[in-house]
């Protein structure tokens, strides 16, 4: 069974435009991982097949020789690869978290 992300509002599977990332196994990059995850989905806590999709890193997380042969043109067959100290920042704001923010501050 393919692994899904984690992410709230995000089900993607390893695909060919898309790279699923098992969560680290430092300790420090294991809490930065679910304290962003946990930005979306509170109280969350990864379990040891946890995965986070490519589609949560910023361009710069990713190392270039993979992206520079595919904007040449050259067919990639493996995995965007991660910098060793990536952190995932990009999630979307769930409607309720974003509706209880907004009546708080009323």
């Amino acid at each position: 069974m393919p692994s899904r992300c984690v992410a709230a509002g995000c089900s993607n599977t390893s695909s060919e435009s898309v790279s699923v990332y098992k969560f680290p196994k430092q300790e420090t990059l294991l809490k930065q991982w679910t304290e962003q995850v946990q930005r979306t989905r509170a109280n969350w806590v990864p379990t040891a097949s946890s995965t986070l999709c490519s589609e949560h890193f910023e361009a710069d997380c990713f190392e270039e020789t993979p992206q520079l042969m595919k904007d040449m043109g050259m067919h990639v067959r493996y995995k965007k690869v991660l910098k060793p100290n990536a952190i995932p920042t990009i999630f979307k704001r769930s409607l309720l978290n974003h509706k209880l923010r907004t009546e708080s501050q009323e």
